[in-house]
């Protein structure tokens, strides 16, 4: 089975791409809600955080939908990896023996 070095090379890129863009928008967004920087401007010395739903919200169905994406993606490929390592033909294991053989009977005297 050949290996499609293309496609590798295209989902590596659009997967680094895509956790920088989630994360520069992460902070970015929350940055802009804020209206200050993290080092501090003005006489407020910092950024203090808030806890928002409406944001949780958002942050929480964008990583559902990248999972939704990247779950079913990675078990095909992993299904790929295991039918070209393990796919070929499977040779025909031997019938086993009875685990526990009997006992011969045993003559007291």
């Amino acid at each position: 089975m050949a290996v499609k070095k293309g496609k590798n090379r295209f989902m590596e890129v659009f997967d680094v791409l895509f956790i920088m863009v989630l994360c520069f928008a992460t902070l970015l967004s929350t940055m802009l809600m804020r209206g200050k920087v993290l080092v501090g401007s003005g006489s407020g010395g910092g950024m203090a955080y808030t806890f928002s739903a409406w944001t949780f919200l958002l942050t929480f169905l964008g990583l559902g939908a990248y999972l939704a994406i990247v779950i079913p993606q990675s078990n095909r490929e992993l299904g790929e990896i295991v039918e070209m390592i393990y796919g070929g033909e499977k040779a025909e294991l031997p019938a086993a023996a009875p685990l526990e053989q009997p006992v011969p009977a045993v003559n007291p005297e």
